[in-house]
């Protein structure tokens, strides 16, 4: 340990409750930013979550054209290829076919137009959540009945419709012949769904009630595929294509990510990031300005001390170097203890899921569409991009107190008693 580092050293202790004062400001400001960003990480991560497993997955695989036009026109072949292609990726944590399209939903003297999804419910259980989002009533059984068809209905579209369990609804629509397509499906169970307009319009029958009711036969108009993670959508996208490239030509498919699916998603989630970054730089800013005015303050109190030095022949750059680590180690202090007690914390929250009520739930369902809770996760760049942007602006705060120590004249240092 050299000279300048035991001097700056013994100066922090100097002053103990100014010393405390700045790193009680640096602590603060590295535990509120982990927390923050961790609390961002997880919400974000919360939110994409839902979004794809209420409908799209990760990945979407349709006909080409399919989600521009939305229309039975734009098919897949259900003949084995695509299952086999989707079988040998790797990558691929689950997948389910559906057969979606619009219809007209009435009983009685009422009438609802929605969207009817086709569904495999046993797959469909292990990418989407809508068998968990049933409150009445139960999902799909696995087989299809063909002499009873089931329908589970968003729960605001069953309240529009005045339609209960037991209830018998007719489906309207257009067959893919181009046909009339109509026929009498008993409600089962209705659903509660994060997004509401999804709970006005959605209803779910089996794939193959589906097949019969739009004259389908073995075609299908989607797949959504789960990949392991969100991060890991663009990189399963490029596996699928590469797969499917074998058996397909490149004008037949039309493969997605949920990204370009839901741009609308990922610019809510770029300005979320925005506001939560301006005010952490604003907070790491106040943490700089708070240690230079903390060495500030130090070198001033210190100016003949500091002159007495000159004067027995210490040299400006060394003077410079005792100033520049006496910050940093006030800064490095701060951050030890932050990363002690934020980390920590930060482990220990990951995954649980803690509940909002009031109007924090209501805009968090209505903006985001996703379950009202607040998660956390904690992300080895998160603690390592905190302590090199604090340090940078310990580093920056710290020039100007050492610069200007360096530079003070021995005689006008001693004449300022």
């Amino acid at each position: 340990m050299g000279i300048e580092t035991r001097l700056a050293w013994r100066n922090v202790w100097r002053n103990p409750r100014r010393t405390a004062l700045s790193v009680a400001a640096t602590v603060f400001a590295v535990f509120l930013v982990i927390l923050t960003v961790g609390m961002a990480s997880g919400v974000h991560e919360k939110i994409i979550e839902d979004a794809v497993r209420l409908a799209s997955g990760h990945v979407a695989l349709s006909g080409r054209g399919y989600r521009h036009s939305m229309t039975l026109e734009q098919f897949l072949p259900w003949d084995g290829r695509i299952e086999q292609a989707i079988e040998n990726t790797a990558g691929v944590r689950a997948w389910a076919p559906r057969i979606s399209s619009f219809a007209l939903i009435s009983i009685k003297d009422r009438s609802q137009g929605g969207m009817v999804i086709g569904v495999s419910p046993e797959q469909e259980r292990n990418v989407t959540t809508f068998a968990e989002k049933v409150v009445t009533g139960r999902f799909l059984k696995s087989q299809a009945n063909p002499a009873a068809h089931e329908v589970v209905l968003g729960r605001r579209l069953a309240d529009r419709l005045g339609a209960k369990l037991g209830d018998e609804v007719l489906l309207y629509g257009v067959a893919y012949s181009l046909e009339t397509a109509y026929a009498l499906f008993e409600v089962v169970g209705t659903m509660a769904l994060p997004d509401p307009r999804l709970e006005k319009n959605l209803a779910i029958v089996h794939i193959d009630a589906a097949r019969d009711f739009y004259v389908y036969e073995n075609r299908i108009t989607e797949v959504a595929i789960l990949a392991e993670n969100a991060d890991a959508s663009v990189a399963l996208l490029a596996e699928l294509e590469r797969a499917l490239a074998t058996s397909f030509a490149e004008d037949e498919l039309e493969l997605e990510t949920y990204a370009q699916m839901m741009p609308e998603l990922v610019q809510l989630i770029l300005i979320d990031d925005a506001g939560m970054y301006i005010t952490l730089t604003i907070l790491v800013v106040v943490v700089g300005f708070g240690i230079l005015n903390t060495i500030l303050m130090a070198i001033l109190e210190r100016a003949h001390e500091l002159g007495v030095v000159l004067a027995l022949g210490l040299k400006p750059m060394a003077l410079f170097r005792m100033i520049y680590v006496e910050s940093m180690l006030l800064a490095g202090l701060g951050l030890v203890i932050g990363l002690s007690l934020a980390l920590p914390l930060l482990a220990w929250l990951q995954g649980i899921e803690i509940p909002l009520t009031g109007d924090a739930a209501k805009g968090t369902t209505e903006l985001f569409g996703m379950q009202a809770v607040m998660t956390f996760k904690l992300e080895p760049s998160n603690p390592i991009l905190s302590t090199l942007t604090i340090l940078f602006v310990a580093a920056l705060a710290a020039l100007y107190p050492a610069i200007k120590a360096s530079r003070a004249h021995p005689v006008d240092a001693l004449r300022s008693l």
